[in-house]
């Protein structure tokens, strides 16, 4: 069925109304989260029921739309045919080093926190659960109200967490969404883990590493289909 019999005689109008949020939804946060809110779940149940019909719209962008019923997600990630259009590299977002090093601490939280049998419908962490993991990588840069701020809004864009009150209160917390699970890969972020941790280790002993060919690539994290900038410690 085409693009225009499906607009024509399979949509109803609140179809056609859904179908618009969902890719206007998934190419500016890239997940969509059905247990996040109801408005996700309306959506997570649409894409789930016509994929194979978004799959290939947005196949013509250079994406792939997948659907993961057990977690609850509905995801774009590259485009995985054949041919030049499987050459693309779309809907990269350069994480800077400190960004990215949260990702990887919210990431291992939530991937203990399922190993451990949580039951929990949502899955909450503090500051301090945060804080505990960047001390696993030595990381000794000061992260102040502002930019923890600015760190979990940039996650919350993208539907990998949420927030609960302010940050700095008694009762702040951050809500962790399943789709943490594909924003890397549990192979890619043990190497990632090794790189960093040495990188760390060697810059308290000030050797340069501008020149180091074991630099994390860009494939190195490339299941939520992000580069790791090493160059500067912040986003501008």
């Amino acid at each position: 069925m085409t693009a225009d019999e499906y607009w024509s005689s399979t949509f109803t109008s609140q179809e056609k109304l859904l179908f618009q949020r969902v890719c206007r939804t998934l190419l500016k946060k890239t997940f969509i989260v059905r247990d996040k809110d109801e408005d996700n779940r309306r959506m997570y149940f649409f894409a789930s029921k016509y994929s194979d019909f978004l799959t290939k719209y947005f196949s013509y962008m250079g994406f792939d739309v997948a659907v993961s019923k057990d977690a609850g997600v509905v995801m774009l990630q590259n485009y995985t045919g054949v041919g030049e259009s499987a050459k693309l590299t779309v809907n990269k977002y350069l994480f800077k080093k400190t960004e990215t090093i949260v990702l990887c601490c919210l990431w291992s939280l939530y991937s203990e926190k399922i190993r451990s049998g949580s039951l929990a419908k949502q899955i909450t962490v503090t500051l301090a659960d945060i804080n505990i993991e960047l001390d696993k990588y030595d990381f000794k840069d000061n992260i102040d109200k502002g930019r923890w701020t600015e760190l979990l809004g940039l996650f919350s864009k993208f539907n990998l967490i949420a927030t609960k009150g302010e940050v700095g209160a008694n009762d702040f917390c951050i809500i962790l969404f399943p789709s943490l699970q594909f924003a890397l890969d549990e192979k890619e972020f043990a190497e990632f883990v090794s790189t960093t941790e040495a990188k760390f280790r060697n810059q308290d002993s000030n050797i340069n590493f501008e020149d180091d060919e074991s630099d994390v690539s860009e494939s190195d994290i490339d299941s939520f289909d992000i580069e790791f900038d090493e160059s500067t410690g912040d986003a501008e």
